[in-house]
This record gives structure tokens, C-alpha cells and sequence, in this order.
């Protein structure tokens, strides 16, 4: 059984506060030795492989040689990915390929997984596991994705003891319920725009790619849209020719985001920026207009945890999109028989 959408996008600060003390409280009384100067190997598939994008560069910034992997492709590799120890990302727990990644690994490899359900066939494959302890979820993972930010860099927090804390964790949730109501406003003023759009690009550098890559989900998902999702620097290697009229361009960062949202919507595209740059939007308003076909969000600045508040605006923005389009919530489409475990 899920929840609504909207329900889920709206419960998040309160699932981040409950889910936060059951992954302090079990990461108190884990050993994790076997993964404390260890070079890790993070593993998950949809939402969960978003999530461990848009924590990736906080393991970096605290001196932890973590890489992220695919389930299919960490089976692949092997010995030859070059880790010693996994975390493996599952809300379900039965994600197929995750359970068939640790089935393959050698034994040599310590085995952390973080999930929704301790139970599960993932986990009875772990030797110590995280639970997310989730309030019940929309189908597409809406509180699994921020809740899976937020106990991975918990994670982070506990693995790498000498640096500052990711966030100010209090803040985050707070953050999320105070910017809620801004964040449907902004969805009702683009869905005019938005409506006409025949496809969508979504583009994120740093903690932001995972952004780009839940929000790209999250149109395919939720509204049934063509969207793609993109690394900054690697769309300006050749995917941004496709920008013009009837493309919508998402692009969450920094100065160079901003840049390129300008120049876009300069060539026709109706184009979205989330920034928490000061100098992106008037200090005054949630929104401002920039050239035409460009409109700027400015969210607060929650440092290592910003990819937990900059999806909101996209989460709002898909909901109204379905609503719009007449998507059923919830509900999937294309069923495949062969994705999960048990």
C-alpha cells in the first residue's frame, strides 16, 4: 500500500526527524571498522543510485575513497572495482541486481546495507544493516529518496568522525516544510509553460547530478514525459544542441548553471534554475524573472545537504504536470517480472 504523491512530497520534514533518530541510533551501535578507512564501493538501482549520487562528493570532501556503482556493473567488475568493503542501497530490500551483486562478491568484502526493511532478502545478505524507517511511501520512493540522502551522509558523518557534520540536520527538515508552500506556488506558476513542453532536460554538476538524475525520474515516472538527465559539464559536450523551442531545461547549481539557464532560454527554451547562489534571484523574493523564459528559484544553502531540498521544487512541479495530464497516481505503466527479489 503508498500513500499519495503529495502526501509523501509534503510528510518529508517529518519523515527526515523520525527516520534520522532510527539511522542515529542503529549507527551508534554498529561496529563500523570494517568500513572506517576502507575503499567503499556504494551500490544501489533507481532512486537509490540517485541518492548515492547526490551524496558521493560529501564521502570525497571527507577524505573517503567512496565510488558509486550500478548493481550489474559492481558483479561485472568484481575484484577489478578495486573495493573492500560495500554499501549496498536498497528501500525495498529486494532489489534484483543489488541481491545479485552481493550473492557474486567474494566473502572478503564487509557488507553494509541501508534499507526500509530489515527483513528483507537484501539484508539477510548483510553483515550489519541501517534501517531507513520510513512513514509509508508514494510508489515512486518520494520519502526513500530524501530519507536515503540523509542516512547516507549520517553515514558519512560516522565514517569520516574528524570532519564537521554534513548538515544541520534540524534545519534540513525544517527547511523542507518552510519552503513546501513556495514550492507548490512555483509548480502552479510554471504549469502553463510546462504543459507545451515535448520534452525535458535536467542538469545538475556536483551533489546536483543526483538531483538532475531524481528529477528526470521523477517526469518519467510521475508524468509519463520524455526527460533526461545530465552532468553539467557533460551536457555542454554536446546534448545541449538539442535546446530550443518546446524543450524545458531544469538546472540546479551554482554560477555555472546559471550561465547556462540564461544563454538557454536566450535560444527559446522555457527553462527552470535552482540555485542557492545569492546573486541568482532578488534576496526578496522566492522567484524572479530573468531574461525571457527563465525563471530562477533561490532555496536556502544547507551545504553537504542541499540535494535533499533542491528536489522539492521538481517534486511539486511533477505533481501538477500528472495532475494535469490526467496520470493516475501511483500507478506504474510497464510492470517488469525480473527487477525484484523474494
Amino acid at each position: 500500500m503508498s500513500t499519495r504523491y503529495i502526501e509523501a512530497v509534503r510528510a518529508q520534514g517529518k519523515n527526515l526527524r523520525s527516520s534520522r533518530a532510527a539511522v542515529t541510533d542503529r549507527v551508534r551501535e554498529l561496529d563500523l571498522a570494517s568500513w572506517r578507512n576502507r575503499r567503499l564501493a556504494i551500490t544501489g538501482m533507481g532512486a537509490s543510485a540517485n541518492a548515492i549520487t547526490a551524496v558521493l562528493s560529501a564521502y570525497w570532501s571527507a577524505g573517503l575513497p567512496a565510488s558509486s556503482w550500478f548493481g550489474p556493473a559492481l558483479e561485472s567488475a568484481g575484484p577489478a572495482a578495486s573495493a573492500e568493503a560495500v554499501i549496498a542501497v536498497s528501500q525495498t530490500g529486494k532489489s534484483a541486481e543489488i541481491y545479485s551483486a552481493l550473492q557474486h562478491l567474494p566473502d572478503r568484502f564487509p557488507r553494509l546495507v541501508v534499507t526500509d526493511a530489515e527483513d528483507s532478502p537484501i539484508a539477510g545478505l548483510a553483515d550489519a544493516s541501517i534501517p531507513l524507517a520510513l512513514l509509508e511511501d508514494s510508489a515512486v520512493r518520494t520519502l526513500g529518496y530524501t530519507g536515503t540522502v540523509q542516512a547516507l551522509l549520517l553515514l558519512r558523518d560516522a565514517l569520516a568522525p574528524g570532519c564537521a557534520p554534513a548538515a544541520d540536520w534540524d534545519r534540513l527538515a525544517d527547511e523542507l516544510e518552510a519552503q513546501l508552500a513556495s514550492a507548490e506556488q512555483l509548480a502552479a506558476q510554471l504549469l502553463p509553460s510546462l504543459r507545451n513542453a515535448t520534452a525535458f532536460d535536467v542538469v545538475g554538476s556536483g551533489t546536483h547530478a543526483g538531483t538532475a538524475a531524481q528529477g528526470a525520474l521523477l517526469l518519467r515516472e510521475v508524468c509519463k514525459l520524455p526527460a533526461s538527465a545530465y552532468e553539467t559539464y557533460q551536457y555542454l559536450h554536446g546534448p545541449i544542441e538539442a535546446v530550443g523551442p518546446g524543450l524545458a531545461l531544469i538546472a540546479i547549481g551554482g554560477a555555472r548553471e546559471k550561465r547556462l539557464a540564461e544563454s538557454m532560454a536566450a535560444a527559446g527554451a522555457t527553462v527552470l534554475l535552482i540555485t542557492a547562489e545569492e546573486a541568482a534571484a532578488a534576496e526578496d523574493a522566492a522567484t524572479a524573472g530573468g531574461p525571457s523564459g527563465l525563471t530562477v528559484v533561490r532555496l536556502p544553502d544547507l551545504d553537504l545537504a542541499q540535494a535533499a531540498l533542491a528536489i522539492l521544487p521538481l517534486q511539486t512541479i511533477t505533481w501538477l504536470l500528472a495532475e494535469d495530464r490526467g496520470c493516475p497516481d501511483g500507478e506504474f505503466r510497464y510492470h517488469q517480472d525480473d527487477t525484484k527479489v523474494g
